[in-house]
């Protein structure tokens, strides 16, 4: 969760739903307030940004995951002066269609926690993966596990016990309606960057992939290695994985589970289409 004071507006951040692009935004338009979550654990404001710079996941006891990835209903019990200043501003989340998201989320899995990277969506393992997630999902509710955080439910990041808690909701394709909708409150108009697609790596591309990936960790600098990746990534030999996301053959099983268990993400994603954004929210007191 972001909170920009000066703004008077919280971006709940949801695994998967485009989160580094407007947090960047927000930042260079209007900074961020890390003061009510740096209270909350007894931190200056100084020790919360160094905690956060180091992906630390270990600031709040008993949860696995950071900042960026904890429900509405974690924020409530561990985070109170967070979580109020939340309820006090103007506040907003993106909306992912969440078959897509699914299917994003296997791919970030198989590369964060198993290095497997590199993969294209069609690759068996992702399958397989697919089916595996499925059986762990089943039956949970609200969950924090750090492994599987990007299968959360959305609904759980913008409601709380059956209540609304988020003001706004835009589809992730619609980053110029929440542009608007800030305009609408602050006068300021911000720019949030299209860089949440994920790249996958053509035929010719899964080939090269493995020996480039070790010629570039083994002689080319960490830095330099890090300002090289986005064009490689961007490359003729990588094109978006989303594209071929509505083609992929899952199985009859783990497509009815997807509908099932997020049935609620899917309306709510219908919602956030059918919305008309740009408007403020009113707001009572």
């Amino acid at each position: 969760m972001l909170i920009c004071k000066r703004a008077n507006i919280a971006f709940v951040q949801i695994p998967k739903n485009g989160s580094k692009s407007v947090r960047q935004a927000l930042l260079t338009s209007f900074g961020l307030d890390h003061g009510p979550v740096a209270r909350d654990r007894n931190w200056t404001v100084e020790e919360f940004e160094a905690a956060y710079a180091r992906d630390a996941v270990d600031y709040i006891p008993g949860v696995e995951n950071n900042l960026d990835h904890l429900t509405l209903a974690v924020y409530r019990e561990l985070l109170p002066q967070a979580y109020a200043a939340f309820r006090a501003a103007h506040s907003f989340a993106l909306i992912r269609e969440p078959r897509e998201r699914f299917l994003s989320a296997l791919l970030q899995r198989l590369g964060q926690f198993q290095e497997l990277n590199g993969l294209r969506v069609d690759d068996p393992v992702v399958g397989t993966e697919a089916r595996h997630v499925c059986e762990w999902l089943d039956g949970r509710g609200i969950f924090n596990d750090r492994t599987y955080i990007h299968f959360a439910r959305q609904v759980d990041y913008v409601d709380l016990e059956g209540e609304r808690l988020v003001d706004m909701i835009f589809p992730i394709e619609r980053t110029d309606a929440a542009e608007a909708w800030i305009e609408g409150l602050t006068g300021e108009r911000i720019a949030i960057a299209h860089e949440h697609a994920r790249r996958e790596p053509k035929k010719l591309g899964k080939v090269l992939y493995p020996s480039l990936r070790r010629i570039g960790r083994s002689v080319i600098p960490p830095k330099m290695r890090d300002a090289v990746h986005p064009i490689w990534r961007n490359s003729p030999l990588f094109d978006n994985a989303a594209k071929r996301y509505a083609k992929i053959d899952l199985s009859p099983a783990v497509e009815q589970f997807i509908q099932h268990y997020y049935a609620a993400d899917f309306a709510l994603y219908r919602e956030a289409r059918a919305q008309r954004g740009g408007a403020p929210a009113i707001r009572a007191g």
